[in-house]
């Protein structure tokens, strides 16, 4: 839930969503003082899943380094109006003393990441390793779906993907000013990790290929699914670096 709102009325939180991720960056600013999302896929632990623990009615977010001289800390100056309740899912990643920083998603995609007090989150286990069924289905986010099928080889999973910048902009769909990209590769998943870059002739592995080819890491933490790429997959703006959920088996 925030600022008091279902927490699938995404249109209340305007002003407050802070998307779109950038992976790699969020382990350093994370250290600085200040977060943004839950830092890198595939590197260190990466992130996991928290759910707000029962007890206060609302748990505000704390503002950042950037926000406040000071912050995150306990001074009422720090937190923020948007708030979670108990029993809200969210996504972690870096931490510092006293606070972690904590992505919410909601029902519509709307994304919101922030420091929370680390005492009001309980962590989840390590859900076991995802068999195929736990991956396959259509992923939505705002701009963008993933699909992702049994692939032709054994032991392989077949992505398709698309993705928009403007799509949203009436304006930018007036002037037809839509940027648009697409990502296909066919790869096995490493535990609850998929990763893949896009050659000329096929699917290479993740480290391979030139720089400029595209390069997708899936990471699946029910219900959520987390995507980061190097902005190479579509044109200007287009990324597939999102939180997905899954909207159709």
């Amino acid at each position: 839930m925030l600022s008091g709102m279902r927490c699938d009325r995404e249109q209340a939180v305007s002003g407050l969503i802070a998307l779109t991720l950038i992976a790699s960056a969020g382990s350093a600013l994370a250290a600085e003082g200040d977060c943004f999302d839950y830092g890198a896929l595939g590197a260190g632990s990466g992130p996991s899943l928290g759910t707000i623990k029962p007890g206060a009615a609302r748990v505000p977010f704390v503002q950042g380094a950037s926000g406040r001289k000071g912050c995150p800390g306990a001074d009422p100056a720090c937190r923020e109006k948007a708030f979670l309740v108990p029993g809200n899912t969210v996504i972690l990643g870096g931490t510092v003393p006293g606070f972690v920083c904590a992505t919410y998603v909601g029902q519509k995609g709307a994304v919101r990441a922030g420091w929370l007090p680390e005492s009001a989150v309980a962590r989840e286990p390590t859900p076991p390793a995802p068999v195929a069924k736990d991956w396959t289905g259509t992923w939505t986010a705002p701009e963008q779906t993933i699909r992702i099928r049994p692939g032709k080889v054994a032991g392989t999973l077949a992505v398709e993907g698309d993705a928009t910048y403007g799509a949203l902009d009436p304006d930018r769909v007036r002037r037809g000013a839509v940027n648009t990209g697409s990502v296909s590769g066919e790869a096995a998943p490493n535990g609850h990790t998929l990763a893949f870059t896009m050659g000329d002739k096929g699917t290479l592995p993740f480290t391979a290929g030139a720089p400029t080819d595209c390069r997708l890491r899936l990471q699946l933490l029910p219900p959520f699914l987390l995507a980061e790429d190097n902005s190479a997959c579509g044109g200007l703006n287009v990324t597939f670096a999102n939180v997905y959920r899954r909207t159709k088996p």
